[in-house]
Parts: C-alpha cells; sequence; structure tokens
C-alpha cells in the first residue's frame, strides 16, 4: 500500500510538471489536469475507503467531470472562432 500511495503521489508530480511545460496548448493543459485530478481521485479513495465516506468520493467525481466538459467546451469555441487552440497566440486583453 505504501509504494502505491508513492507510485500516486509520483503520478501528480509528473503531472504538475507537464502541466509548467505544455501551458501554451489548451488541449495538453486539460489533459494534464485530468490526470492530475485522477490521480488526486485515487489518493483519496485509499483514505476514504478506510474511514467510510464514499459519498463524498462521488462528489469529487462529479466536480471533475464538469471540469472536463466546461474544459472541452472552451476548448470547441476557442477553435471554432479562432482557428487553433495556441493560448500565447491568444490576445486575451479585451480593452
Amino acid at each position: 500500500m505504501f509504494n502505491l500511495l508513492i507510485y500516486i503521489i509520483y503520478m501528480y508530480m509528473i503531472c504538475c510538471l507537464l502541466f509548467t511545460l505544455y501551458y501554451s496548448h489548451l488541449l495538453m493543459t486539460l489533459m494534464c489536469m485530468e490526470f492530475m485530478m485522477l490521480s488526486m481521485m485515487v489518493y483519496m479513495y485509499m483514505f476514504m475507503l478506510l474511514m467510510n465516506f464514499d459519498y463524498l468520493l462521488l462528489i469529487y467525481l462529479l466536480i471533475i467531470v464538469c471540469e472536463g466538459v466546461l474544459g472541452l467546451s472552451l476548448l470547441i469555441i476557442f477553435i471554432r472562432f479562432k482557428g487553433f487552440d495556441k493560448l500565447n497566440l491568444i490576445n486575451l486583453n479585451m480593452w
């Protein structure tokens, strides 16, 4: 069990590193965020199983799904209106 916890923490750190490396592409940042949330969900599952708080895990899973749907809808809107998904080419200053 201890090896699994180390693996989950290692997976989270790798996802954080990839999130900082691929910040210019929206799809890659969304994928890194989903893997970060997945590793946190597995980590929470290990502890929630011991305390019998399974319903909190379902609420967290619902939040992960809503975050993924919102991110993909923003990606579709960016690609439809701008034609690309690189964030460093989009001018976010609307003034």
